[in-house]
């Protein structure tokens, strides 16, 4: 079943007169709205009764509830105190998903690789294949196996995370699968979603080659325009604006064609969950 929904709550939200996520789920059902992305990275400030309540509305609402870690990891970090750091903040972020429950399959952390910063890239690739391969290592010890780190791909050119690096750091283990931002994806390549829609498919292609169709089928994607310079990521913007905007329909006819069904995730400035309705309805072929 594929999912479509919004990173956090958005003006429309508020303006409804809606306070906490624990109300999110109601809302975006009533959108025809069926996934929430949970957005950690400035840090993980969800308690237990907050969590559990969330996890009983997702439910009653067919809500599948993800979780985007804290943006401070870096997996290209050799410091082996900032790996523990990143570990614990994985391990967090899956037990706030625990207590959630509400995903019709393995619970979905996103997260951020790292940033090469001073180190060459091969290295600070190798470095970040070897400690994501401990962290697994690491949450099966401690008793976590339902669960799935969607590794995104990043729109800066210092961080780790070109397509092909994700679908390269993606194969060392079972719980690693790509979180696919095409709007970050087109920062990097300065457009080319805009000027090539061929480009959706040679890029889930790849993926598919890379990683094999089973674990693609579980791929988690963000979708949502983005401007850009020629230093990459600059800002989200919405599905409306002509100059960053790209079209949604070539990467429905790839994901039907290879019968994938992602978890869609909308990040668009301010109107995020009313973006994740046009694209279900572009999905519907209401648009």
């Amino acid at each position: 079943m594929i999912r479509f929904g919004p990173s956090g709550n958005d003006v429309l939200f508020y303006a409804e007169g809606k306070k906490t996520s624990v109300q999110a789920p109601a809302w975006l059902a009533s959108l025809g709205l069926t996934a929430y992305e949970v957005n950690f990275g400035r840090g993980i400030k969800m308690g237990d009764k907050m969590a559990e309540e969330l996890g009983e509305q997702a439910r009653k609402h067919n809500i599948s509830v993800s979780v985007h870690a804290p943006y401070y990891i870096n997996l290209a970090n050799p410091d082996p105190d900032a790996l523990k750091k990143s570990y614990t903040y994985i391990e967090q972020c899956l037990d706030v998903c625990r207590k959630i429950d509400s995903s019709d399959g393995p619970h979905r952390i996103v997260l951020h690789i790292g940033s090469q910063t001073n180190l060459p890239r091969e290295i600070a690739m190798d470095m970040c294949k070897k400690n994501i391969k401990w962290i697994c290592t690491e949450l099966k010890r401690n008793g976590f196996n339902n669960y799935l780190l969607c590794v995104e791909t990043m729109g800066r050119y210092k961080a780790i995370g070109t397509y092909r690096e994700i679908c390269e750091i993606c194969a060392v283990d079972p719980h690693l699968v790509p979180t696919l931002d095409f709007g970050h994806i087109n920062c990097i390549e300065q457009g080319a979603l805009q000027k090539n829609t061929n480009r959706f498919g040679e890029i889930i292609e790849h993926c598919e080659q890379k990683l094999g169709a089973e674990k693609m089928k579980h791929l988690h994607i963000h979708f949502s325009a983005v401007k850009f310079s020629d230093k990459g990521e600059q800002s989200h913007t919405t599905l409306d604006d002509d100059k960053w905007a790209f079209p949604f329909e070539p990467l429905k006819k790839v994901l039907k064609a290879k019968k994938l069904e992602p978890v869609i995730i909308c990040e668009s400035k301010e109107i995020m969950a009313q973006d994740a309705r046009k694209l279900h309805d572009i999905w519907q072929g209401k648009h």
